[in-house]
């Protein structure tokens, strides 16, 4: 999946001339903090609401702010893991999505990532899920998915994740079977440490539940 296929046109963006009580206004109608600014369809770069507070008069125009620095944006071919990057790194709940000569496409809310992520399979589909612990040396895929496919199963989604410096690294699997008590006994026989594993209750709002603890953890 990559930015273009994520983009919203519910919201409109700022134009240039456009007055900080418009500005505002708009803000408060869509409920964001921040906007991008067109100017004849280039994008300028995004206004936050605190710095159109700091305006000494709302009724001069946002061209009087200085964007320069405020440019963010996501290329139309950048992936989406790059565009939950850049969302999570500078703690925006929107990004705008440009082309190669800067052209305003649209732009991509935290609305979109997450109904982008609940038809991904390891969200929607039932299954249960694995902990192991390893270490980074002996961390091969090929290995974990030969044990999990030789007990008919399939790797619906995996997450790795390796501790600042540490030598031992967690690898999350989720699992096409609820019944994981063969799996679990074949990663024991080949000396996997199992830190924990258990069934995906499958209610919508257990699937809530689970994308919005994704993006706290993200921080977006």
């Amino acid at each position: 999946m990559i930015a273009q296929n994520l983009i919203s046109q519910d919201i409109i963006p700022l134009d240039i001339n456009e007055t900080g009580n418009s500005a505002l206004n708009k803000m408060t109608e869509y409920g964001v903090r921040h906007l991008p600014v067109i100017k004849e369809g280039m994008y300028q770069g995004m206004v936050a609401e605190h710095e159109i507070m700091d305006m000494p008069m709302l009724e001069d125009p946002i061209s009087e702010l200085y964007m320069g620095e405020s440019r963010l944006s996501a290329y139309k071919f950048d992936h989406f893991f790059d565009v939950v990057k850049k969302m999570s790194t500078n703690s925006i709940s929107l990004l705008p999505v440009v082309d190669d000569t800067n052209l305003y496409i649209g732009l991509i809310t935290k609305k979109n990532i997450l109904k982008y992520l609940a038809n991904i399979n390891a969200f929607k589909d039932p299954g249960g899920v694995i902990i192991l612990e390893l270490n980074v040396v002996d961390y091969s895929m090929v290995q974990v998915a030969q044990i999990v496919e030789s007990n008919d199963a399939k790797i619906l989604g995996a997450y790795l994740d390796i501790p600042g410096t540490s030598k031992k690294m967690t690898l999350t699997l989720k699992i096409d079977k609820l019944e994981l008590d063969t799996i679990l006994a074949t990663f024991e026989r080949f000396d996997y440490e199992i830190k924990a594993s258990y069934r995906e209750d499958l209610s919508e709002d257990y699937l809530q539940d689970r994308l919005d603890s994704f993006f706290k953890y993200l921080n977006i």
